[in-house]
Order: C-alpha cells, then sequence, then structure tokens
C-alpha cells in the first residue's frame, strides 16, 4: 500500500460504543440474528433499513464493534465519502465498509453511480458491505435501476420500531448510561404525558444532559414541563 494510502483523512468517528446486548429487541430478533451471522454468511450486502429512530445506528455501530474486536478489520463511512475515489483503497484496508444514513444518497447521480462502482470493487475483493437506510432498497428514490438491483441481491430486513414501553425502556437505558438520575415519577409523567418515540427521547435526554451537568439540576417534573414548553414539541 502506498503512502498515499496511508495519508487519507480517516474521519470515521462513531458515537458511545453500542453493543447488541444494550438493544431493545422485541420484534427485531430475527433481523439481529441475521445482521450477526452476516460475516459468516455467504451475501456481501447487507440492507438495514426502517424509519427514524428506530436503532439502525445502534446495530450498525454494535456491528461494527464486535466485528473490530474479534480481528474482523470494520469502518464506518459517510454517503458523502463515495465520491473520493481515494477513500476506495478502504476496501483493500477493512473486510466490512458500513454506511449509515444510506437514503441520502437516493436521488444523487454522483453518489448512486459511486455506490454503483463500490459494490462492484467490494464483491470483486470479496469484501462486505452494511447500508443502513430510512428507505428501502426497492424505493423510487433509487434512481439507478442497476443499483436497486444491486441492493436487492443481498441480505434486506426491515428494523422495526419500538412499542411505547421499549422506548421508555430505552430512555431509562440510555438516561443511567449517561449518568441521569431519573425517578419513577419523571417517568410516569413521561409515559403519561408524552409521545414516546426514539427521536423524542433523544432530544429530551440531550436537554437533560445538559441541564443536569451545567446548572447542576435535579430531574424533576417541572424541569420536564420547562424543557417541553420551551424547546421540545410533545
Amino acid at each position: 500500500m502506498n503512502d498515499s494510502h496511508n495519508q487519507l483523512p480517516l474521519d470515521f468517528k462513531r458515537k458511545h460504543n453500542q453493543s447488541y446486548e444494550e438493544f431493545i429487541v422485541e420484534s427485531n430478533a430475527a433481523t439481529i440474528k441475521s445482521l450477526k451471522s452476516f460475516a459468516d454468511s455467504q451475501a456481501y450486502i447487507f440492507y438495514l433499513w426502517g424509519e427514524a429512530g428506530c436503532g439502525k445506528s445502534h446495530l450498525l455501530n454494535a456491528f461494527i464493534e464486535d466485528n473490530n474486536q474479534t480481528n474482523k478489520p470494520t469502518v464506518l463511512i459517510k454517503p458523502k465519502d463515495l465520491a473520493n475515489r481515494e477513500y476506495v483503497s478502504l476496501i483493500e484496508m477493512f473486510e466490512f465498509i458500513c454506511i449509515d444514513d444510506s437514503q441520502s444518497i437516493s436521488g444523487d447521480a454522483l453518489l448512486e453511480e459511486a455506490l454503483f462502482f463500490w459494490i462492484n470493487e467490494i464483491k470483486q475483493a470479496q469484501k462486505k458491505l452494511v447500508l443502513a437506510s430510512q428507505i428501502s432498497n426497492s424505493d423510487k428514490h433509487w434512481e439507478l435501476a442497476d443499483l436497486r438491483s444491486r441492493l436487492a441481491s443481498g441480505t434486506t430486513h426491515q428494523l422495526m420500531p419500538l412499542s411505547r414501553q421499549g422506548v421508555l425502556k430505552a430512555f431509562k437505558q440510555q438516561a443511567i448510561q449517561q449518568g441521569i438520575n431519573i425517578d419513577d415519577k419523571v417517568i410516569n409523567y413521561l409515559e403519561n404525558n408524552c409521545s414516546m418515540n426514539m427521536a423524542f427521547i433523544k432530544q429530551l435526554l440531550n436537554y437533560l444532559d445538559k441541564a443536569t451537568l451545567i446548572h447542576k439540576k435535579q430531574v424533576t417534573i417541572p424541569l420536564i414541563k420547562n424543557i417541553l414548553q420551551t424547546v421540545l414539541v410533545k
């Protein structure tokens, strides 16, 4: 590998090292089982799709963490990086290439062509690709017919959103991870007064994290009400 490959400006930062164990499974057991076994399967593309906030990024990070811990080099790249031909050398360096927010590639002629090229290179190198997207691989927003065909040639799973109780469980779990102490009264208030979904609790936790860290405030129902009234919509 030449020096230019070693000098690639790799900016592939991920969030908290999420794991399969932390994921609240509910109706997604088959999807998780398939993703875990993908590394040893014959397929070279895994397409994971579902609505925003249903946990795709969590599973993608869990897949990356699990593979890297078992000496299967895996990297996460951004959709826009597909257009940089220098980054194609990553296929030589890693066994698995992962792309989150893949829906942003659809409808962009340059990026769709680039993804088609990457898929062909990955297949030829006998490597593997994992895509997480908010749209299915047959969605009309994928404009390149050959690309749709390639995306459909691998393993495809739709990730189902959590139930209301599942979202509450995720909220409590993530609050603990962030060191935010929330008592049962606050949990009950949220359960009875808020439309619980993952996008909502992510926003709420961000504001609670700032309030408890910067302002040294306890998480109380008045604090929750204030956040809901001033910065969040129930």
